[in-house]
């Protein structure tokens, strides 16, 4: 890493050197250990370039700017950055005789770069170079010194900074690889980037008689381009997980530094920081491994709360690996409040999300350089590149619409990446002579990954390839935001401060900026720059590249990413019923019927899940008799836990939220949650279970009077058959509504049997008033008027179900009959389906009692005729009334025959609002 100054004029300027030389020391932070002066040109075109030189590779001679003579031209190289292959390189340019090895008078890359530049020209070193660069090349004309050109070029993904400006009145360009360094006397230069994968090649010209700068700037790399999506395929398939792997590896690798150069790497303990440390851990043992964490200190007393913090998993990664040297720092909001001026004047934003977390990453790069380390390896480009943020939740992969968005966000957060993490990181390591190394950010990685149909989120790929590679509670850890991830006490504290400072503003997020703003514009007076007005058009270029086609999702500047996710963990309303370990065992054994040997077999997949799934189906009927028997206001906790220990079920607030607690207690989360879903437009009527595995998003109802025998995730758009196939369903994704359904299938025809918004999940308490609706309003539907119950015996191959007086019974959900009397209901109780569920049957006889009771026209006791079958009521499924049958059908024994099954089946799903519920 280094600093780079440079400034071109056409005809002399006296000053030139003394300008280039007091800017020089506003980059020297970036190259602490040497600099250099060199001023190329004569009459006409002149250039002075400075380097400050942070010495990691070459030796002591490696001193820049270099000069290389080739023919009629001589060539003068200024870089910051380091190439990887550069030892690759050098052995091909003596072999293909372009250089001699006395040629190379250091043994560094920036020299290996310059012979390429020379010999191979400018779009043949583009390609072939690996690693992360911005540098300045000048050639001119040997005999007499006149500049020919200055080529100025940023690598990739802009790792390393690079800005210019050209004024064509004073007939000046300025380059820098920090605003900062501009002098403020240079108020007339409107300061640009050179952008990644750019070169901007200035040239001298005649125009209308006078001498002046022209610029062409060129894009050379295009082949980093994003795979067209399927939505239809399936996201498992064909993810090469192995290649992902071994290229991450090769890319950590080749940025190992050499030559006894002392390095390490910050480990925050987020997924991309942990695979980076633990891959460098496993490359370099038995040598050990410095890596460094930061965290905050909310007490100002150095105490900090580990159990959820970024230190916690930092240890863990740590301990991972016996050649780790783990250091451990943490600040204060004193601390961080101290240096805040520095970091907004190094970061050169006034984004709240970038400033709040740099300053922790400022803190720790200066502890790091005073105990001498020169190059730190870390794991910026990750959520970039595999869609870690929780924006990406938004989009459907359902959605063809959804998946082109999805795929414009994603190109558009990774391409302008240079606006935001790679400043921030390059920033502030630089700021104390530290050079950063980013793995991710490696274009054989990229590609690699580009290549994927690759619609997941949360970065799925990644967890793939590195499964079991580091403790799953690393590798499958959910995305922080940096600061909050260290603590978010520490934001909150740093808000409350900025409003106490411009209480004028309505929001916390605006005092924020206005702070920051406010520290930009008037920068400490050791650190004059140019004028605010001039530096606030290159950030506000930054912000508008970084903000290009974001179809509308972002939110207001500084706002935190919008909490949605609710685990049922952390509810407090579900942690009353105090499931513990033991009952959970205790369910799975005595209602569901899981051997010891299954237990102990149990294991954390989509296969254990599915099983459980089916199990629960099988063993734990939906229903609605405890609604119609007890108290009508909603269940306890208590009550829940104990209907569900018997095996009795219940409806769906009760079965899926108990669902989701064992899951839970078993080892399936953390990221586990309760979905509010529609049914027939009726909104937040259901509950079911979104549950989050290695990365995928995954619908689960175990509670529902169609039995959706497996876990499916929302990708996933292929049709599910059971019960013989007589019940078809799949997921898709809805444009009218924008959420994704529940489709249930009969001939060609899908009806919607649910609907739901996979970004939002709630609460327990957000269904109660469903709840103390179910129990106390008539209008609600059903629950209330008719007899509803659903069980799925022989691991969900038959189906035994009330509805009404009509009974399911078989291996269809065409095996259905009218019940002809009372006593054929309760029959149904006592079927061997229901043995394992203590005082069911008595439960089933207390339910119809009620109805008895309370609607007595509900069931007549005289048998309904023999000949004929039962009709759905049209008249909005409550169950009122005798139920009217049909004279197109015959009963033979305990069965019907339907003459016309698919106009009942069709009728049948016009009812699904109230069957669902």
């Amino acid at each position: 890493m280094c600093g780079i100054f440079g400034l071109a004029t056409i005809g002399r300027s006296p000053d030139d050197l003394e300008i280039v030389r007091k800017s020089m020391e506003r980059v020297r932070h970036r190259g602490p250990d040497d600099s250099s002066i060199v001023s190329i040109g004569c009459d006409g075109p002149r250039i002075t370039l400075g380097h400050a030189r942070l010495a990691v590779i070459g030796g002591a001679n490696a001193i820049q700017p270099l000069e290389w003579k080739k023919e009629r031209s001589l060539f003068y190289l200024v870089v910051n950055g380091e190439i990887y292959n550069y030892q690759e390189l050098r052995e091909e340019l003596v072999e293909a005789a372009l250089c001699k090895p006395d040629e190379f008078k250091t043994n560094g890359d920036s020299e290996v770069l310059m012979a390429c530049l020379v010999h191979q020209g400018l779009e043949w070193t583009l390609k072939n170079i690996v690693g992360m660069y911005a540098f300045v090349l000048v050639e001119s004309t040997a005999c007499n010194g006149k500049i020919d050109s200055i080529t100025m070029c940023r690598d990739a993904f802009g790792i390393k900074p690079l800005c210019f400006g050209i004024d064509h009145q004073h007939k000046t360009l300025v380059i820098s690889s920090e605003m900062a360094a501009i002098p403020e006397s240079f108020h007339y230069v409107h300061v640009k980037d050179v952008l990644p994968s750019t070169y901007v090649k200035v040239e001298c010209c005649i125009e209308c008689d006078t001498l002046r700068w022209s610029m062409t700037e060129t894009a050379y790399r295009r082949e980093l381009e994003l795979k067209s999506f399927d939505s239809q395929k399936n996201i498992e398939e064909n993810i090469p997980t192995k290649l992902i792997r071994q290229r991450l590896i090769d890319a950590v690798t080749v940025r190992i530094p050499k030559d006894g150069v002392k390095w390490g790497v910050l480990l925050s303990g987020g997924l991309d920081s942990s695979l980076i440390a633990s891959i460098a851990a496993d490359i370099v043992y038995p040598s050990p491994l410095y890596t460094f964490t930061i965290t905050y200190s909310p007490d100002d007393q150095g105490v900090v709360h580990v159990a959820d913090s970024d230190m916690c998993h930092a240890r863990i990664v740590a301990n991972s690996r016996p050649n780790i040297i783990h250091d451990e720092v943490t600040f204060s909001f004193q601390d961080g409040l101290d240096v805040l001026s520095s970091v907004v004047s190094s970061v050169e934003t006034m984004d709240v999300a970038v400033v709040r977390a740099s300053v922790p990453l400022y803190l720790l790069s200066r502890y790091i350089s005073s105990k001498n380390f020169k190059v730190v390896l870390c794991g910026e480009g990750a959520d970039e590149t595999f869609a870690g943020y929780r924006l990406f939740e938004d989009y459907l992969p359902s959605s063809n619409d959804d998946c082109k968005k999805f795929a414009n966000e994603l190109e558009r957060r990774l391409f302008q990446i240079d606006t935001s993490e790679l400043q921030r990181v390059d920033r502030c390591t630089s700021a104390h002579g530290l050079e950063a190394r980013v793995p991710f950010m490696d274009v054989s990685f990229v590609e690699t990954v580009l290549g994927i149909d690759h619609k997941e989120i949360q970065k799925y790929i990644l967890r793939s390839a590195f499964d079991g590679y580091l403790p799953d509670s690393v590798v499958y850890r959910e995305k922080e935001q940096f600061a909050d991830g260290i603590g978010p006490s520490w934001v909150a504290k740093l808000q409350a401060h900025a409003t106490e400072a411009f209480p004028q503003n309505e929001a916390k997020e605006e005092s924020e900026a206005t702070l920051y703003k406010t520290l930009l514009q008037f920068p400490p007076k050791s650190k004059q720059q140019l004028p605010f007005e001039i530096r606030e058009l290159l950030i506000e270029e930054r912000k508008a590249r970084r903000r290009k086609n974001t179809d509308g999702k972002i939110s207001r500047p500084g706002s935190s990413q919008p909490f949605r996710w609710h685990k049922v963990r952390h509810d407090v309303d579900l942690q009353k019923i105090n499931l513990t370990l033991d009952d959970a065992h205790h369910f799975l054994r005595n209602v569901l019927g899981w051997s010891s040997n299954a237990i102990k077999s149990l294991s954390h997949n989509l296969e254990s899940l599915n099983n459980l799934i089916v199990s629960m189906l099988s063993r734990v009927p939906f229903h609605n008799l405890t609604l119609l028997t007890r108290e009508r206001r909603p269940p306890t906790m208590t009550e829940i836990k104990d209907d569900m220990m018997k095996g009795l079920g219940g409806p769906c607030s009760v079965v899926n939220a108990f669902f989701s607690i064992l899951l839970d207690k078993l080892g399936f989360g953390p990221h586990i949650y309760l979905l509010s879903c529609r049914i027939n437009g009726r909104n937040d009527c259901h509950v079911a279970i979104l549950l989050q595995m290695k990365g995928l998003r995954y619908f689960v109802d175990v509670a529902n009077a169609k039995p959706y025998t497996r876990a499916v995730h929302l990708g996933d758009t292929t049709v599910n058959a059971c019960l013989n196939g007589s019940f078809r369903w799949r997921l898709a994704y809805s444009s009218e509504s924008n959420m994704m359904q529940v489709r249930h299938i009969i001939g060609t025809e899908e009806t919607v049997a649910v609907e739901f918004h996979p970004a939002s999940t709630v609460q327990y308490n957000s269904f109660y008033d469903m709840i103390r609706k179910s129990r106390s309003e008539v209008s609600f539907g059903p629950f209330l008027t008719g007899l509803r119950l659903c069980l799925f015996p022989k691991d969900a191959t038959e189906i035994v179900a009330v509805r009404d007086a009509c009974i399911y019974d078989g291996n269809s959900m065409n095996c259905k009959r009218c019940a002809s009397c009372r006593h054929d209901l309760l029959k149904i109780a006592k079927r061997d389906a229901f043995d394992h569920m203590e005082g069911f049957d008595e439960l089933v006889k207390n339910a119809i009692d009620v109805l008895d009771r309370e609607h007595p026209e509900w069931l007549d006791a005289s048998p309904y005729p023999s000949s004929t079958a039962l009709q759905m009521s049209d008249s909005g499924g409550v169950g009122m009334g005798v139920p009217v049958c049909k004279d197109n059908s015959e009963r033979i024994g305990s069965s019907v025959i339907t003459k016309d099954r698919e106009s009942t089946e069709s009728q049948m799903e016009e009812d699904v609002f109230h069957e669902e519920q």
